[in-house]
């Protein structure tokens, strides 16, 4: 696995007009943990995407930053000011979580409110202001509801205007998306382009589903048992991932195991475990010999249907074998499901329109691709 300062080898440095709201130099969130070292820029939505599958990794980012944890070692600031030993509520960080309820006895105005209060703001000013964060969230008419009789949409929006009370320099949505319907999901990121917008607002999204993190944010840092893989914006994390894990998750990769039989001039010519030779991108660590984990996305796999049933040994040179398993159809794309020789599955993505008459289950194809296209990596721990 790679570690963090790895992982960010080679990425362009933010431009240096840029101020970082937020920024972690070496921090070590709990022992055991590699440090995190990434900054967040002035009106930027970062987005921290976890592939964890339990959420104690949100968690502890989240109350780390918020100061409920202490860091074991390292150095955060907040709009320059180091807080890395500042309690919670002094950091400048507020933190939107499905953890942090609204208080059901409060109305949402008081809810709203209730930060204000606990800063001592007289009554005139705490009305304005608690006033101005229901408007910028579109809360005005259901100001004197409580907290049960809101739907979750409605929830939300009043714990971000709850957060944004005090103006906080950074304000952390810890997987606020989480259970959300579809509509709700769509408001709530519009909501959020408009604040940020409007008020220069920083916001670091931390999540554990990858459409909420490409919505969001340009930048996505995609993290793995407390270890920050690869942080980079769309285009490079999809392209080109730092590891197989990277590829996978944000580009639905397929991963197929073999052999590097040779790399030269960057191309590696990679024996597969299910008997093809394929070529792909070699990874700068990759050297002849090394046992290869190769990536291509299933938008970057050309199948080519077969008439009858087996290919000549000419005929399938630089191709895969497959028999085709399963045709989905959603909408705007096609899913095919192969199976290659030594079983392996192998998904291909398709406009519509280009599936030729009688392709069903059961019919073979040649998969192909171009060297250009795919990525071998160094398989396991020789990767970093």
């Amino acid at each position: 696995m790679m570690t963090q300062h790895a992982s960010l080898a080679g990425q362009r440095s933010p431009a240096p007009a840029t101020t970082a709201s937020l920024s972690l130099v070496a921090a070590v969130l709990s022992r055991g943990r590699f440090p995190l070292t990434f900054s967040l820029e002035d009106g930027e939505c970062l987005a921290l995407f976890s592939l964890s599958e339990t959420g104690d990794e949100r968690g502890v980012v989240a109350d780390t930053l918020a100061g409920h944890h202490p860091f074991v070692s390292g150095r955060m600031t907040v709009a320059g000011q180091d807080v890395t030993h500042r309690p919670a509520g002094t950091r400048g960080i507020a933190v939107v979580s499905r953890r942090e309820v609204l208080f059901d006895h409060l109305t949402v105005r008081e809810n709203v409110a209730f930060p204000l209060r606990v800063k001592g703001i007289p009554a005139s000013e705490l009305r304005r202001l608690t006033d101005e964060r229901l408007a910028l969230l579109g809360l005005d008419s259901i100001a004197n509801t409580r907290p049960p009789g809101l739907s979750d949409g409605q929830r939300l929006r009043a714990a971000l205007a709850r957060a944004l009370a005090t103006e906080p320099g950074v304000v952390i949505l810890d997987d606020i998306f989480s259970g959300l319907d579809a509509e709700t999901r769509r408001d709530i990121h519009l909501r959020l382009i408009r604040l940020r917008r409007a008020r220069a607002l920083s916001l670091l999204l931390i999540t554990r589903d990858r459409a909420d993190a490409l919505a969001a944010a340009r930048r996505i840092g995609v993290m793995a048992d407390g270890v920050l893989l690869q942080l980079g914006d769309a285009a490079t994390l999809i392209e080109r991932p730092a590891s197989p894990r990277v590829a996978s998750a944000m580009g639905d990769a397929n991963v197929l195991i073999g052999l590097a039989i040779s790399v030269d001039d960057d191309i590696a010519h990679v024996r597969l475990a299910c008997g093809g030779e394929m070529e792909a991108m070699a990874d700068p660590s990759l050297t002849e010999g090394d046992l290869v984990e190769l990536c291509v996305r299933p938008n970057q796999i050309a199948p080519l249907f077969q008439r009858r049933q087996a290919a000549t040994q000419e005929e399938s040179e630089g191709c895969l074998p497959a028999t085709l398993l399963d045709v989905i159809h959603l909408g705007d794309l096609i899913v095919l499901r192969f199976r290659l020789a030594d079983g392996t599955e192998l998904t291909v993505h398709r406009p519509p329109g280009t599936m030729a008459p009688g392709v069903s289950p059961g019919s073979t194809a040649l998969l192909a691709w171009r060297a250009g296209n795919a990525l071998a990596f160094p398989s396991g721990g020789k990767q970093g």
